[in-house]
C-alpha cells in the first residue's frame, strides 16, 4: 500500500512542474496588435468548433445501424 501511495503523490508532482511553467507564462512579455489578438481568438474558435464537429460525427457513426 505505501508503494501505491508513492506512487500518486509522484504522479500528482507532475502537475506542479505544469503548474509552475503556467504561471512563469500567464503573461505574455511580447506586445500583441489588435489583429494577431483576433486571429488567436479565431483560432481557439476553429479548433473548438473542428473538435465538435468531429466528436458529433465520431457520435453519428458509431451510432448508425
Amino acid at each position: 500500500m505505501p508503494n501505491i501511495k508513492q506512487a500518486f503523490f509522484r504522479f500528482l508532482g507532475l502537475f506542479d512542474g505544469i503548474r509552475e511553467i503556467n504561471t512563469r507564462y500567464k503573461v505574455p512579455r511580447i506586445k500583441m496588435t489588435p489583429m494577431v489578438r483576433f486571429w488567436l481568438v479565431f483560432l481557439r474558435i476553429y479548433l473548438v468548433l473542428t473538435i465538435a464537429i468531429l466528436i458529433y460525427k465520431f457520435i453519428v457513426v458509431s451510432l448508425s445501424p
